[in-house]
């Protein structure tokens, strides 16, 4: 971060970035996907058929998809000035973790207990 640029600016290129580098790989995924490698079909269309059915390439870009709408939802959350706090909790989600998945919508307890399948503070 240079002396001129604020957290927040920090935050929005680290998801932008982020974005940038998902749109890439989306693009990747689905080029292979469409041509047919996906699936080891040299025709295209066979690959495409196959992949669309299933294919591992198929999940990935479903996940990539997931990703590019939650880092769109961050942005969107970073504009209104409600980025970077727990959606359940409230408090800040420390900036070592937005930095890791800038798109985090929840502070380390609280993703615990979710994961968990817990709820409330301290259980």
């Amino acid at each position: 971060m240079t002396a001129a640029e604020t957290p927040r600016d920090a935050l929005r290129q680290i998801l932008l970035d982020r974005r940038r580098a998902t749109e890439e790989r989306y693009r990747e995924a689905r080029s292979r996907q469409q041509s047919g490698d996906a699936a080891g079909d040299s025709e295209g269309v066979h690959g495409w058929k196959a992949s669309r059915e299933g294919g591992p390439d198929m999940a990935l870009l479903e996940m990539l998809d997931a990703t590019l709408r939650q880092i769109d939802a961050a942005l969107v959350r970073l504009e209104r000035g409600e980025y970077g706090r727990c959606s359940a909790c409230g408090e800040a989600i420390p900036l070592a973790r937005l930095a890791a998945l800038p798109f985090a919508t929840h502070c380390i307890p609280c993703q615990s207990r979710r994961e968990d399948g817990t709820s409330g503070p301290g259980r």
